[in-house]
């Protein structure tokens, strides 16, 4: 008889524990496919794991010799720990803080299978609500993204010349729900030089954060700033604020700042969105949109939008940059179309070779 068929006449049962018994238990901790489910915790069907979804490798899978005792030992063990966790939180929830909640929540649930087995084949449907989860999405967006975000802030120089430095808090993510184009549609790289057409709408923002933060008002505010409009008087460059957002309330699941939201919502907005269009032989645009988190509701702001100093409105208004992100803009032949579509003035040619003397 094979190992595949061997775990089905496992007669050891598991013990109905705290992992177990979904009582008073969000079942966001449980794996939501009951035939995954079965075979994780009893037997794998005579056609394979589920979660194996190519055939040849379904019908070539074998169980490991003595998994399902293993298995069951170890999950015996690490239930009962978790049990102990579990006990000494409510004996002691008086007196711990939101983030010590959490860390006791982390620490009784980061080793359940059925929590790993969510992470690593619905990562994009678990519930961020639940501490354990964003534990493992932190650690996935710290391995690759956050590296990929902070490189390009700093290669491109958005790191001092907006603002002096980040320590990231959330991830950030921008995507342009308008571009039917697979190519642009979906969510931007860090960095990724964009035709104006595909940054003609307001983008959709993605703000996921991971801790808990005490005596923290859920509000936020994104800033998108271009640091590099040519200011023929000084012959050098200025920066102008292209979308003003503030008082926006999120949360770990509920993240995402869509255009559908702000309609139904134009009380968010302070700064209405305005696409770059980059002038014929200027250099590449910087697309540079901060996130920031509030300390408290902010009203009638006073900015210069064709002049904007961001380190001063940080300052002023008490926020605290928390995540970044950056796309790149210059001239195409979209550019015309869009400033047509915004009602703006028809862009300046410049000379190639760039001066050593004012224009004006």
């Amino acid at each position: 008889m094979s190992l595949k068929f061997a775990r089905m006449f496992s007669s050891r049962p598991l013990s109905l524990g705290v992992w177990s018994d979904f009582t008073n238990r969000t079942p966001a901790l449980k794996i939501a496919d009951e035939k995954a489910r079965q075979s994780v915790f009893h037997a794998i069907p005579p056609s394979g794991p589920p979660s194996i979804t190519n055939p040849d490798q379904k019908e070539g899978y074998h169980s490991p010799v003595a998994i399902d005792e293993v298995f069951a030992s170890a999950y015996e063990v690490l239930e009962q720990n978790s049990a102990e966790k579990y006990q000494h939180l409510e004996a002691n929830k008086a007196k711990l803080s939101p983030r010590e909640i959490e860390s006791i929540q982390i620490d009784a649930e980061q080793h359940n299978p059925e929590v790993l087995y969510n992470l690593k084949f619905r990562p994009n449907a678990v519930d961020k609500d639940h501490p354990v989860y964003r534990k493992y999405l932190r650690e996935q967006w710290e391995s690759y993204d956050l590296m990929v975000t902070m490189q390009r802030l700093e290669q491109h120089h958005v790191i001092p010349d907006t603002l002096p430095t980040l320590e990231p808090r959330a991830d950030v993510r921008v995507k342009f729900g308008h571009n039917t184009n697979s190519e642009f549609g979906d969510w931007v790289v860090p960095g990724t030089k964009l035709p104006a057409f595909a940054a003609a709408r307001p983008p959709t923002v993605s703000v996921q954060e991971f801790e808990t933060v005490d005596n923290a008002s859920g509000l936020y505010s994104v800033v998108l700033v271009n640091p590099d409009v040519p200011d023929l008087q000084t012959n050098s460059f200025k920066t102008s604020l292209n979308y003003g957002l503030y008082n926006v309330p999120l949360t770990f699941s509920d993240n995402t700042i869509s255009p559908g939201k702000l309609l139904t919502n134009p009380e968010y907005v302070f700064q209405q969105y305005e696409p770059l269009v980059p002038e014929k032989n200027s250099p590449v645009q910087r697309a540079c949109l901060w996130v920031f988190r509030q300390n408290k509701p902010l009203e009638s702001l006073e900015f210069n939008s064709k002049n904007f100093d961001i380190r001063a409105f940080a300052e002023d208004h008490e926020l605290h940059a928390i995540g970044a992100h950056m796309w790149r803009q210059e001239f195409d032949r979209s550019v015309a179309k869009v400033r047509e579509e915004y009602g703006l003035p028809q862009g300046r040619v410049f000379d190639p070779v760039r001066g050593t003397e004012p224009l004006v």
